[in-house]
């Protein structure tokens, strides 16, 4: 692996014994050259999960990810690589996985797929997440215009990081063997308005309930705690107002 080049900024490191520190990082581009790094922290951070919270990605997907097939943008902080984020972008590839979560393929060529966003245990807390999607964005935007990905409804850290990144819910289906996946999009190319007012809080856990404000055209825009349980908020994605919205507005409702 070579020396990074990218501008140096500053993240609190958080180590053993209660102790942070701000240490400088820098963000670059991924290579095949950075394998062996990407390797072991997926190794890090996956030891131990449960393929319902997350499904590590493979040796033969990440290097397809670090070369011609997808984008990647890693964080490095004193030569160890703390985050990496990966994008799908070859058009034969994002088109297959888009057929295992049910839409049509993309005869366009500008749909991109986020495999993954993992962050080490130290650097956790920092918003790196977020960084770290626009950086690809800001790569990538211009060449694409719609960003899909899916988050297991248990994995709440890393669904109001996808919330957060401007992503929403249209989709939940059983994938990777059995478990359940929110399917996750952001449009870029073909902006629309949420209609929020009136909206649904609907339980994390009840699936049913959210397939069926699926059904009707919301899609999930925020997560919330209400009652000691994590619920999502649904609402119309749509050009117009769905009918009678700015009465019900006015009427108070």
């Amino acid at each position: 692996m070579g020396e990074k080049k990218g501008a140096p900024f500053f993240m609190y490191r958080h180590m053993i014994g209660g102790r942070s520190l701000v240490s400088p990082c820098r963000l670059d581009v991924m290579t095949r050259g950075d394998m062996d790094e990407a390797m072991k922290l997926h190794g890090r951070v996956t030891r131990g999960l449960s393929p319902e919270i997350f499904v590590p990605t493979g040796p033969e997907d990440l290097e397809r990810l670090v070369g011609g097939e997808g984008v990647s943008v890693g964080v490095w902080s004193e030569g160890k690589l703390i985050c990496m984020r990966a994008v799908m972008t070859g058009a034969l590839w994002v088109n297959e996985t888009l057929e295992k979560m049910g839409f049509p393929a993309d005869e366009t060529g500008r749909t991109v797929y986020t495999d993954h966003c993992i962050v080490d245990r130290e650097f956790r807390g920092n918003n790196v997440q977020f960084l770290t999607h626009y950086a690809i964005e800001h790569r990538i935007g211009d060449d694409c215009g719609v960003f899909f990905t899916t988050v297991s409804p248990k994995n709440t850290f890393s669904l109001t990081n996808v919330l957060g990144c401007g992503f929403v819910v249209i989709g939940m289906k059983e994938l990777y063997g059995g478990y359940m996946r929110y399917i996750m999009r952001k449009q870029t190319d073909r902006v629309m308005p949420i209609w929020t007012h009136g909206h649904l809080v609907i339980p994390v856990s009840d699936t049913k309930s959210q397939k069926e404000a699926i059904a009707d055209g919301m899609v999930g825009y925020k997560m919330i705690r209400k009652k000691g349980r994590h619920s999502m908020l649904y609402a119309p994605m749509a050009e117009h107002p769905p009918r009678g919205y700015w009465k019900n507005i006015a009427d108070g409702k």
